[in-house]
C-alpha cells in the first residue's frame, strides 16, 4: 500500500521544479546531474527523487507546464473573438507578461527541449507549432495583403522573433517595462506593415491609439 501524500506535497514539487528549472538555464540541462539539481532545490537526491524519477522528467514537466500555459492564453484571447488585428496585439501582450515571469522556463524550452526523448519531445514541438500556428492564422486575418503565399511563415517568425529573445536583454528591473516593449513591438509592426510599398490598412483595423505609444517611445529616446 503506498503512502499517503504529504499535504504540501504539491506545493514542495513546485517549489522543487523552479530551482531546478532555474539551474537548467543558469548550467544548462547536461551540467545538470540530479546532485547538482539537489543542491540547487535545497534537498537531497533523495529528497529529490521522491518527487521525479529523472532529471528528464523534472525537464519534461517544466516544458509541459510551461507551453501549455502559452497554449492557455491562445486559447482564453481566441475565445475573445477579437477582431484580427486587436487578437494579435492582445497576443503579444499576453506573451511578454507571461515572459516576465518565465524567463528560466523559456530558456529551457530553447535550449534543452531537444535533450527529451523523442515521444516527449514531440508533444511539446506539437504545442510550439500550435503556438506559431495561432499567431500565424491571426496575421493572416489582419494583414490579408501581407501575408500572402511564400511570405506567411517569414512575417510570422519576424513577430515571433521580436517577442521570443527577450529573455536575452528585457529585464523587469531595465529602464523599459515588458508592458512597454509589447506597445513598441505592437507599433513597429502596424506602422512597418502598413507602410511597406502597395500596402493598405484592413477596413476597420485601426492603429493603437497613438498616446501609450508616442509615451513608451519618449521614454526610451529620453
Amino acid at each position: 500500500m503506498s503512502r499517503p501524500r504529504a499535504a504540501d506535497y504539491d506545493a514542495q514539487r513546485d517549489r522543487i521544479l523552479g530551482r531546478a528549472v532555474q539551474a537548467f538555464a543558469e548550467i544548462g540541462y547536461p551540467s545538470a546531474s540530479m546532485a547538482a539539481l539537489a543542491d540547487a532545490c535545497g534537498t537531497s537526491k533523495a529528497g529529490l527523487y521522491h518527487y521525479y524519477p529523472s532529471k528528464e522528467a523534472i525537464l519534461f514537466d517544466s516544458l509541459d507546464r510551461y507551453t501549455g500555459r502559452l497554449e492557455a492564453i491562445v486559447e482564453s484571447i481566441r475565445a475573445r473573438a477579437l477582431a484580427p488585428r486587436d487578437e494579435v496585439r492582445a497576443l503579444v501582450r499576453a506573451f511578454l507578461a507571461e515572459y516576465r515571469h518565465s524567463r528560466a522556463y523559456h530558456v529551457a524550452l530553447l535550449n534543452d527541449v531537444k535533450f527529451l526523448d523523442e515521444p516527449l519531445r514531440e508533444r511539446i514541438r506539437a504545442r510550439e507549432r500550435d503556438i506559431v500556428e495561432a499567431f500565424a492564422d491571426a496575421l493572416q486575418r489582419g494583414w490579408p495583403a501581407r501575408m500572402a503565399a511564400g511570405s506567411s511563415k517569414p512575417l510570422t517568425m519576424a513577430l515571433l522573433g521580436m517577442i521570443n529573445f527577450t529573455f536575452a536583454w528585457l529585464r523587469p528591473d531595465g529602464p523599459m517595462t515588458h508592458e512597454q516593449y509589447a506597445e513598441l513591438v505592437i507599433a513597429l509592426w502596424e506602422r512597418g506593415l502598413d507602410g511597406l510599398p502597395g500596402s493598405a490598412a484592413s477596413p476597420g483595423a485601426a492603429r493603437p491609439a497613438a498616446g501609450p505609444i508616442d509615451a513608451t517611445q519618449q521614454e526610451i529616446s529620453g
